[in-house]
């Protein structure tokens, strides 16, 4: 192999292979060992990144690079940390068309990219993206039912949107107003009948799905 420069950056052997340049132009690191990118806190990233930087996210802990003008984790091939997840998301009641929140279980995309990304079942009966159903982030009251966590059950730390205020004071429990579609941080369960649904990516039927029909999603099919 011709190179057109060496460097040697071994530190005890004058003849350590180096980084080498050959004529193509081409970055060599031959070894048998390890590269160490370089790695630090995502605010330690570089104020002024250009595409194709690497680097290791000692805040995730996790590699990332800068693509198309924004820092993306790099992935597995497989979907990552499990493969093919079944979610249940209830039983239809005929009146019911909002369900969710969606959840691979993979820690980087917890949805689909898009609608058709995910195969849904209504009992044994495939439903067709934007025909039977289409994928809405935090669905607004108007959307229709399904999905709703009264008062009294919400969790800590919890993101929720308001669906139905009745006899609760969301103010009291993180919310900046007490009105439908106002997203909040539940800082505890709350009293009376109000509703809301976790923040997050649903399916909302066309029509609802009969009543005692399971809904299932398979996600993790376009990773």
């Amino acid at each position: 192999m011709r190179l057109l420069k060496g460097q040697n950056t071994n530190q005890r052997n004058v003849y350590g292979r180096g980084v080498q340049v050959d004529t193509l132009d081409q970055v060599i690191a031959e070894s048998t060992n390890s590269i160490r990118v370089p790695m630090g806190t995502t605010a330690q990233r570089p104020t002024t990144p250009a595409n194709g930087q690497i680097r290791y996210n000692t805040s995730n802990n996790k590699f990332e690079g800068y693509e198309n003008s924004a820092w993306r984790n790099l992935r597995y091939a497989e979907p990552f940390p499990t493969g093919i997840i079944q979610q249940s998301l209830g039983n239809g009641d005929a009146t019911a068309v909002c369900f969710g929140p969606l959840n691979s279980q993979d820690t980087n995309q917890v949805a689909p990219a898009a609608a058709q990304n995910v195969i849904v079942l209504v009992e044994n009966v495939f439903q067709l993206a934007t025909t039977n159903y289409t994928m809405v982030q935090n669905p607004s009251a108007a959307t229709g039912t399904g999905s709703e966590v009264t008062a009294g059950s919400f969790q800590v730390s919890t993101e929720y949107k308001i669906v139905t205020v009745g006899t609760t004071d969301f103010t009291t429990i993180g919310a900046s107003a007490n009105t439908v579609d106002t997203v909040f941080t539940a800082t505890g369960a709350g009293t009376g009948n109000g509703t809301a649904r976790p923040t997050g990516y649903y399916l909302v039927f066309t029509s609802a799905p009969d009543a005692g029909k399971p809904v299932t999603a398979l996600h993790n099919f376009d990773k």
